[in-house]
Parts: C-alpha cells; sequence; structure tokens
C-alpha cells in the first residue's frame, strides 16, 4: 500500500471506483463496472482506473487480454485524506470545531456518543 504521508484526494467518482476495488479486491474492469450502480461505458470504466492508476491510486496486473485493477492506497488512507482536507477547507484547521459540529448532530444515536466518549477517555492525558 502507498505510503500513509503521500496526499490521497479522490473526486466522489473515483472515491465510488475505490470502494469497489476496497470491497471486492482485485477487480477486472468488467468487475468493476458490473459494480456501479450506475451502469457506466466500459471505456468510462478503463478510463477512470487508468486515471487511478496515473495518480498511484490503483495498479493493475495482466491477465491475458484483461487487467485485474487493485487498490494501492488503504481505505483508512484515504479516509484520513478527506478528513484532513474538509478539516482544512471547512473548519480552518480546527479539530475542536470540526468535532463540536459532529457531536451536535441531532441524529447520533446514544451508542454512537457513548462511543465517540469513549474513544476521547482513551485518549485523554492521564
Amino acid at each position: 500500500m502507498r505510503a500513509a504521508n503521500m496526499q490521497i484526494s479522490l473526486t466522489d467518482r473515483e472515491a465510488e471506483f475505490m470502494r469497489v476495488l476496497w470491497e471486492c479486491g482485485p477487480s477486472t474492469v468488467a468487475q468493476v463496472r458490473a459494480r456501479l450502480p450506475d451502469n457506466p461505458a466500459y471505456t468510462t470504466v478503463l478510463s477512470i482506473l487508468r486515471i487511478l492508476e496515473t495518480k498511484g491510486f490503483v495498479t493493475h496486473a495482466e491477465e491475458g487480454r484483461a487487467h485485474r485493477y487493485s487498490a494501492r492506497v488503504a481505505l483508512e488512507a484515504a479516509q484520513r485524506g478527506a478528513l484532513r482536507a474538509l478539516l482544512h477547507k471547512l473548519f480552518k484547521g480546527s479539530r475542536t470545531l470540526l468535532l463540536t459540529q459532529l457531536v451536535s448532530d441531532q441524529k447520533l444515536t446514544a451508542e454512537e456518543v457513548r462511543r465517540i466518549r469513549a474513544l476521547l477517555n482513551r485518549r485523554e492525558p492521564r
């Protein structure tokens, strides 16, 4: 997998393709296409996978006439990158503002609040 300190930024469409690779593992263009809800053209899927490969997020192995594409970045690394971008773009780099927004959301369940509290308690310096 790709080094954790590299910038990982995905468009919404690229993230859809990466999610297929993260959830299903190495896949051919036809397999990726079959798992996308909007049934894009084969050439569209191939183009986006090639863009992701150029960016270093995907790699491929040849299998006869087909290529099998694999994620080179872990889901967790992409999540961290997206959160970092959101943090700087909308919250001026303030983790406090971001967390405040998350926990003030009225849609959080009691279980989600309990889990967040437990995470914060583990992070608190002793």
